[in-house]
């Protein structure tokens, strides 16, 4: 078997990025219209992202499970045209400054018959 592994770090400003991406999605309801402010990755490989909506005072806080930035994370290498295999095992882990996909494919090998 072949294994191959790669790391994708996304660095806050990506992230930001990513989000844009997300809010023009169609039929999403996670994220509100408005400019993100800021992004921080929590522990276990979520994001807390803070919105400023238009007309408002304060800004708000939008969680992301680490589910929910996965898939967010897929659209914006979609977007970006980095290929990711659909068959391969993909994980997040938080970094210092920002967040890093671990994209697993296992290759079956054969041999020549004797």
């Amino acid at each position: 078997m072949i294994v191959e592994t790669r790391e994708l770090f996304f660095t806050n400003s990506a992230l930001k990025k990513a989000l844009a991406w997300y809010q023009k999605a169609p039929n999403q309801t996670d994220l509100p219209l408005g400019v993100v402010t800021m992004v921080t990755p929590t522990s276990e490989g979520g994001l807390s992202v803070q919105i400023q909506q238009s007309g408002a005072s304060r800004s708000r806080e939008v969680l992301f499970s680490p589910g929910k930035t996965l898939a967010l994370l897929l659209l914006f290498c979609r977007r970006q045209k980095v290929p990711i295999p659909r068959d391969a095992g993909k994980e997040i882990e938080a970094a210092d400054d920002g967040l890093i996909l671990i994209v697993r494919g296992e290759t079956p090998t054969t041999a020549p018959p004797p």
